[in-house]
């Protein structure tokens, strides 16, 4: 391989991963506008975009102070002719497959980088994957409460029939992230090389279950209470999430009554008693 075809070639994949990056800002910013009244998805936008602009200085940096002309041909992200999306559910689907391509253009940036050994990208190019895969999982994890949410605003509320729904205490989020977070973590596990982390974050999670707004009508909210609060124990016995309070639940008879202890924000807990009014259908 002559000298210039090298020189080429290393350009050439950095200012694809540029492209990527750029599209990822691009998703990032819309998902942003579409962001009102979520204020996790918002929170998490916001966390992502300096990482996104500081991956993008440093391969710029890289292509400027490797000199040279720039890279033939026009550098665009194959995502970037799909439409813009009008809901946020979307946007974040749509964020994290961009997130993904460009944690899988750093993995052919990183292979470029170890086989032409070129150091500055083989220490750059794994640390902008990892940061892409890990946030590819963590905007992936906000898609079921938005989806819930998206759905509310429609006028489309909880109908599952398990204990938890029934007396308002929805789990269907809590269990559609476990069910995505955890295919993700097998699959990583199961064929490693995978640019997806190996371990599922658990570093922003309360120690308890966290509620999502009751459905109308509901035993908890006509106790009065809101999205956002924390289940702290079921019958006296500490829960972490959506497992632990459906079996402390179905301990219980139909009809049987349940102790909830509730915590709004910093205020004391409070415990409300509710009914086990509901079970999925025995097949």
């Amino acid at each position: 391989m002559t000298a210039d075809l090298r020189f080429e070639l290393i350009r050439r994949t950095v200012a694809e991963a540029v492209a990527n990056e750029g599209e990822v800002a691009g998703r990032l910013e819309r998902a942003q506008q579409l962001s009102a009244g979520h204020p996790d998805a918002l929170a998490a936008i916001e966390r992502l975009r300096p990482m996104v602009q500081t991956h993008r200085a440093q391969l710029a940096t890289y292509l400027e102070e490797s000199g040279g002309t720039e890279p033939s041909g026009e550098m665009t992200s194959p995502l970037s002719a799909s439409p813009e999306s009008n809901a946020l559910s979307e946007a974040l689907r749509d964020l994290s497959l961009a997130f993904h391509n460009c944690a899988l253009g750093y993995a052919m940036l990183f292979e470029v980088a170890l086989r032409l050994y070129e150091p500055r990208l083989r220490e750059i190019a794994p640390r902008h994957l990892k940061a892409h895969a890990d946030a590819a999982l963590s905007t992936a994890r906000l898609l079921p409460g938005v989806v819930a949410r998206q759905l509310a605003q429609d006028g489309l509320h909880c109908a599952c029939l398990c204990p938890m729904c029934g007396l308002g205490a929805c789990g269907c989020v809590d269990y559609g992230t476990q069910t995505l977070t955890t295919a993700w973590r097998d699959a990583a596990a199961s064929r490693p090389g995978l640019p997806w982390p190996s371990e599922v974050p658990t570093e922003s999670e309360p120690p308890a279950f966290v509620l999502q707004t009751p459905k109308p009508d509901s035993q908890l909210a006509r106790a009065g209470v809101l999205g956002g609060e924390l289940v702290l124990a079921v019958d006296g016995q500490q829960v972490r999430g959506f497992w632990d309070v459906q079996v402390a639940i179905r301990k219980h008879s139909l009809g049987d009554e349940v102790g909830l202890l509730i915590q709004r924000g910093s205020e004391t807990p409070r415990e409300l008693k509710c009914q086990h009014v509901s079970e999925y259908p025995k097949t």
